[in-house]
């Protein structure tokens, strides 16, 4: 109750009581803390360089930087008048995180004592967070935690190590720097592992938040190689972007494996022959032209059976998930999907499958089995597909990016030659084209990492959702192959092997994470 008086009264007497801005943003960084054991190196540096990255990008950026618990109080005192119906808010906290008893309090630099009280009196906690968001009503809030540090804490027996789920509310979205109860790196250089990633991302143009946010997770985990797993909670609605829409440049019109990808996604439910030649057709050496061509054949052996004589569609559907029934229906093709629950009547289901079961050989061997089996597999080699192209793209990418760190340290060496030597200055116009073209070929494998990335998690969520007895242990050795395969087809079956692997280990608490991205990381 103190607490909250003492806080209206900053919010009355506040410079931005009668300011409200479309982009605001508030960064917490606390490095120097007066318990020389709490001291961390990057802290300050991360609230300080994200926060100019921010002002760049047209943000009213309010910082506080080693403060003490007032110092913060009034800082998000302000946060929130500034940011009162802002187009887009952001609160980054660095420094010291610890939960306790499910609550996370982050923690100011006059804390001293490591008890109850000393949290209450020197920390700001996750609660008081989300009241400066209800209380502002941005449409989108983007709360930023990089406040897993190892510390003192743990080893005081005051706190189990790293932060707490903490439930967002809508139009929020939260981000952690790494899982529930691991610990962040500080990071070698002037920033954390994490920090750096938001700073190298958030600046791309056309890249929607929870897109950018999923590069972050992707370059942490491919960084520290699998050690330190972000992990976003959100439940936000519509598009938002750090850096506008626009896209520029070549990667405007999206690449040609995007462009695939998306095309596929959108056709793969649907049901007319015509639809699959025509990917063919535009696609003939396409990722998922195999998937086509089957997808044509069971339609067109589908449409040339006769009636099955035993039990009706109907019948064998009768008290069965509709949801259920339609998803598996919608992977094999054989019926569009649609979000209007109220569209899933037993009728529609009933004619769809009584096509899915004219293409198989014996119509009347038909059960909601066999189609969650059939809908399973389809699953796993969509998934497996996928895998090849992410696994071709993380190692591309990392190549690039090594490539790209060399041509740049050429380049500073070529800009110091050319201030003092005016023939080196053709070289370094052409190097800093070549340059150019690195950053435009590391932007499309990036783009084509966002499709796949998504398009994967998107199979392990269905898997998981709609047919997950299909998926459990012992029940998928049937699906995939055993023996007398070619070497490219050992290694499908092997990424088949891998998908149901992750979907089988997806739980809850890796909910919101990329930790399958650990088994695609390059070996050397």
């Amino acid at each position: 109750m103190i607490r909250a008086i003492l806080l209206v009264a900053l919010v009355a007497f506040s410079p931005f009581a009668a300011l409200a801005q479309e982009r605001v943003a508030l960064l917490v960084g606390n490095s120097n803390y007066q318990l020389e054991e709490l001291h961390l190196p990057n802290p300050a540096n991360d609230a300080e360089a994200l926060g100019n990255k921010l002002e760049e990008l047209g943000f009213i950026v309010i910082k506080a930087i080693d403060r003490d618990q007032a110092s913060v109080e009034a800082a998000l005192a302000d946060f929130t008048l500034a940011a009162k119906n802002a187009e887009m808010a952001v609160f980054f906290f660095a420094g010291h995180g610890v939960q306790v008893s499910g609550e996370n309090y982050l923690v100011s630099t006059d804390f001293t004592e490591f008890n109850a009280s000393g949290l209450q009196n020197n920390a700001i906690t996750m609660g008081d967070v989300r009241a400066a968001f209800e209380a502002a009503s941005p449409d989108v809030g983007i709360v930023i935690l990089d406040a897993c540090r190892n510390n003192p804490f743990v080893a005081a027996g005051q706190a189990p190590p790293g932060l707490a789920r903490s439930n967002g509310g809508a139009g929020l979205l939260i981000a952690y720097a790494t899982d529930p109860g691991n610990v962040a790196f500080d990071g070698a250089g002037n920033n954390s592992v994490f920090t750096k990633a938001i700073i190298d991302n958030i600046e791309t143009k056309g890249l929607e938040a929870r897109i950018m946010f999923g590069r972050v997770r992707q370059q942490v985990i491919l960084e520290t190689r699998g050690a330190q797993i972000p992990w976003v909670e959100e439940a936000v609605l519509g598009e938002h972007y750090f850096a506008g829409q626009v896209r520029e440049g070549v990667v405007a019109v999206g690449n040609a494996y995007s462009r695939e990808l998306a095309v596929w996604r959108e056709i793969s439910a649907q049901s007319d022959v015509e639809v699959f030649e025509g990917y063919i057709e535009d696609y003939p050496e396409g990722v998922f032209t195999a998937f086509a061509t089957d997808r044509i054949k069971m339609i067109e052996r589908a449409r040339a059976a006769g009636a099955p004589s035993g039990q009706t569609s109907a019948e064998i559907l009768a008290g069965e998930s509709p949801e259920r029934i339609e998803n598996a229906l919608a992977v094999l093709g054989f019926l569009q999907a649609t979000r209007d629950l109220s569209d899933v009547t037993l009728e529609r289901l009933s004619s769809a499958f009584d096509i899915y079961r004219m293409q198989l050989p014996n119509p009347d061997e038909a059960s909601v089995d066999r189609l969650y089996q059939d809908a399973a597999r389809m699953t796993i080699f969509l998934g497996a597909t996928t895998a090849q192209q992410l696994r071709i793209d993380i190692v591309t990418l990392s190549s690039i990016d090594r490539t790209l760190n060399i041509a740049k340290r050429a380049i500073a060496e070529i800009e110091e030659i050319a201030k003092t030597n005016p023939d080196a200055l053709p070289i370094l116009e052409d190097s800093r084209a070549d340059v150019a073209a690195i950053e435009d070929a590391l932007a499309q494998v990036l783009e084509r990492l966002d499709e796949s990335r998504l398009y994967y998690q998107s199979l392990i969520d269905q898997a998981q959702s709609s047919f997950p007895e299909a998926f459990a242990e012992g029940q998928t050795d049937a699906i995939l192959p055993q023996s007398g395969l070619s070497r490219l087809e050992q290694r499908l079956a092997d990424d088949a092997a891998l998908f149901i692997k992750h979907v089988q280990s997806y739980t809850p608490e890796t909910e919101g994470t990329y930790a399958w991205l650990i088994d695609f990381l390059p070996q050397n």
